[in-house]
């Protein structure tokens, strides 16, 4: 593990901006933190999150998308496998009493489902959703918005408790850059994205709404408050891009730093997530049905055996889980680290 120091902005810094207050002191640990944390926050994690990046396949060509796995069998093909993987989900850490609930404290188990894009799996996908919903899942989709206004296929009603578009530029010409268009130059612009969240809200009755922006070269100094604000998404989330793919979108921690800092000097609700904050802090499953996470040494993803195989229990020991990161990734604002004494963002 490397040796850093887990600096956490304190919580009520977003409330205090919101009031015209100064901004809030970052609050800094020891260097025991990460050891320590869970016992000193537990309870403060509610909800468990499992990302199931469900298919690679995908409408969109982003350059910087992390999902691909070389064309693998994906379990979703067999509905007996997708009920399979759901029950072991379900048995361990709904029902029984893993090790993570003891931790954490946490009451409820979210299945949110990525890809890839996960509506080009049409029907497959909305039985995946009203499987989760019956096993006491509470569930939540990453889409690129697309299939939300041009579905071939009806969701059914109130199978969805959240849902999060991916939206990274207001600007077209910056979507094509990136690769957030499809082969017939279609990509969804703000007018698109604030009529999805509409035709959405309208079936799933309670749904909270959140908006995922990839940090980048090309976007970070443009300015979303006036669309953020009008949407008003329960999180909006900015997410430093990680070295995957094209290295040229990468950003400095400086850049991204500043992009956060202007939109939380204008009150919006936004929760950033650096490079350190996706490490090891997600619990995320691939097509296959294994467990898969991202290494802090950057030399790509460790996997577990399949979860149907083994079972949940014995394949989350494959992999590593940062519990204090899942937890502080939770809060308004940033966790920030110290390497060698200075500031990293």
């Amino acid at each position: 593990m490397l040796h850093l120091t887990l600096v956490v902005r304190h919580v009520e810094t977003l409330r205090s901006a919101r009031v015209g207050q100064s901004r809030s002191i970052r609050m800094s640990t020891q260097n025991n933190f990460v050891e320590n944390s869970t016992s000193s926050l537990i309870n403060k994690s509610d909800e468990l999150v499992i990302n199931w990046h469900i298919t690679e396949a995908c409408n969109y060509s982003c350059t910087y998308c992390f999902a691909k796995w070389g064309k693998p069998n994906e379990l979703h093909r067999s509905l007996e496998a997708i009920e399979k993987l759901l029950d072991n989900l379900a048995d361990y850490f709904i029902k029984g009493s893993s090790s993570l609930k003891q931790k954490l404290g946490y009451k409820n188990v979210r299945l949110n489902i990525a890809g890839g894009e996960p509506m080009m799996l049409g029907s497959t996908f909305s039985i995946v959703l009203m499987l989760a919903k019956q096993k006491g899942f509470k569930t939540s989709i990453i889409t690129n918005g697309h299939y939300l206004l041009n579905r071939k296929f009806d969701l059914p009603n109130n199978v969805l408790d959240m849902v999060g578009i991916s939206f990274d530029s207001q600007s077209y010409d910056v979507r094509c850059q990136i690769g957030r268009v499809d082969r017939k130059g279609n990509s969804l612009n703000s007018d698109n994205l604030k009529l999805a969240l509409e035709k959405l809200s309208s079936t799933q009755q309670g749904l909270k709404t959140k908006i995922n922006t990839v940090v980048n070269k090309l976007n970070w100094q443009e300015d979303f408050s006036s669309l953020i604000k009008e949407i008003n998404p329960y999180k909006w989330k900015a997410l430093q891009v990680m070295p995957y793919g094209e290295d040229n979108l990468l950003i400095s921690n400086e850049q991204f730093n500043h992009f956060v800092d202007k939109h939380s000097d204008a009150g919006l609700p936004i929760f950033a997530e650096s490079n350190f904050a996706m490490t090891e802090s997600y619990l995320m499953i691939d097509p296959k049905g294994c467990f898969y996470q991202n290494s802090t040494g950057g030399s790509g993803y460790k996997y577990s055996e399949s979860i149907n195989k083994v079972g949940a229990a014995k394949a989350l020991t494959q992999i590593s889980f940062n519990e204090a990161v899942f937890i502080a990734r939770y809060l308004p604002i940033e966790p920030v680290v110290l390497i060698n004494g200075r500031e990293e963002l």
